[in-house]
């Protein structure tokens, strides 16, 4: 059914909002919101649910997990008939170490940014998504499909509990959106359509210990050993692809009049451009423990993916097409792009679900303290993915 999309009032409403929604990352930012904090997660998602529960019908339920918090699923289904699921996504967990939101508390400074931790990653994508959609629905643009709109607490650790509620909402989902801060390019805001996947890991080596003066022949250094795998491992990077493996932290053994009985590497592989690319990445971290320059010395290697890769797909770039239409008509200009990092995006690629990303307002210094997004952005952002909502059936009634 066609909806009736009246530009200027969704700028306006958009811009009508903006004080509440600076207000509340302001309130956001000055939670500490570590991942596994269960107690900024608490407070965060409190304060998340209130906002969502303004918004006429919505069903919301939290999905719990001990040692990590509570995650948000909020549903809003259509009165009449329904067409398809969609899903909307933004993560509430930071970086930071507890304390941290006391050190560096949030403020606006003189050029129009709000400074805060976890500001633009990805507390912001919150705001925006979740007023777009009460905007849309205030309007009566809401598309006629299930809105899903889930709003996690593990991203920064590579979503392990999260994905679990990722793959049981990804059953009939047709697509995702995915609210990480907007990346500006010299053709506007980019919504990216391609990321990475990343894998970690982590390498143990016993040796055995012994005198290192009164009896350091009878010693087989683990420390040694280690070094041997540190180059080698190194030796796998394939700068042309632009596959990177790197190493830290690395430790052993005990004080140094000691030959080291045991030392460990943590590691991490990214730039996976498709998720069948990780096997091969899988086939040489296990070749680390296949032999030793020391065959005294024992190898063991763990690894695990901590993000797929989000792949392009024609399906990805007609998400784009819908994007760059939406900010046509309110003069945002849109470009598909994509970025190295990995987010949620890729969950949900993992799990089947087209998806595309960066619809969030611009940021700066993502997981540094300085951190800050851009504050007259935020009702761009929301205004862009309220006319989406406005204009979402009649794209897919036109393919």
């Amino acid at each position: 059914m066609s909806k009736n999309v009246d530009i200027n009032e969704v700028k306006k409403r958009a811009e009508s909002y903006l004080q509440e929604q600076t207000d509340l990352l302001m309130k956001f930012c000055a939670i500490d919101s570590e991942s596994k904090y269960e107690d900024g997660n608490r407070k965060t998602v409190d304060i998340a649910e209130e906002v969502l529960r303004t918004i006429s019908g919505i069903e919301i339920e939290e999905m719990y997990f001990e040692g990590t918090g509570s995650h948000i699923i909020a549903k809003i289904k259509p009165k009449d008939k329904c067409t398809g699921k969609i899903i909307l996504n933004a993560h509430l967990d930071t970086v930071f170490p507890v304390g941290y939101a006391e050190k560096f508390p949030p403020y606006i400074d003189e050029e129009g940014w709000l400074h805060g931790l976890g500001s633009g990653d990805c507390k912001a994508g919150f705001v925006t998504s979740a007023f777009a959609v009460k905007i849309a629905q205030e309007m009566g643009m809401l598309p006629d499909k299930e809105i899903v709109m889930l709003y996690t607490c593990d991203e920064e650790i590579g979503s392990p509990t999260a994905s679990k509620v990722f793959e049981k909402e990804a059953k009939g989902a047709e697509c995702a959106y995915v609210f990480e801060a907007a990346i500006e390019t010299p053709q506007g805001h980019g919504v990216v359509t391609q990321r990475d996947g990343v894998i970690l890991g982590a390498l143990d080596i016993k040796g055995v210990e012994a005198h290192a003066g009164g009896a350091y022949m009878e010693g087989h250094s683990a420390v040694k050993e280690l070094a041997h795998k540190i180059l080698k491992y190194y030796d796998f990077n394939d700068y042309e692809r632009e596959i990177y493996y790197n190493v830290a932290p690395v430790s052993g053994g005990r004080p140094n009049g000691i030959v080291a009985g045991d030392a460990h590497m943590e590691f991490c592989v990214a730039g996976l451009p498709t998720n069948d690319s990780f096997a091969e990445a899988e086939a040489n971290i296990d070749s680390l423990a296949e032999s030793n320059e020391d065959p005294v010395c024992e190898t063991t290697v763990e690894h695990h993916m901590l993000f797929p890769a989000l792949e392009r797909s024609e399906d990805n770039s007609a998400l784009v097409e819908l994007a760059r239409k939406a900010g046509d008509m309110i003069g945002l200009e849109i470009s598909e792009i994509d970025d190295p990092t990995a987010t949620d995006a890729n969950w949900f690629c993992y799990y089947g679900v087209p998806a595309a990303d960066a619809f969030g307002p611009v940021q700066r210094g993502m997981h540094t303290t300085e951190e800050k997004i851009l504050i007259e952005t935020i009702p761009q952002k929301t205004a862009l993915f309220a006319v989406m909502l406005g204009i979402m059936d009649d794209q897919a009634a036109n393919h």
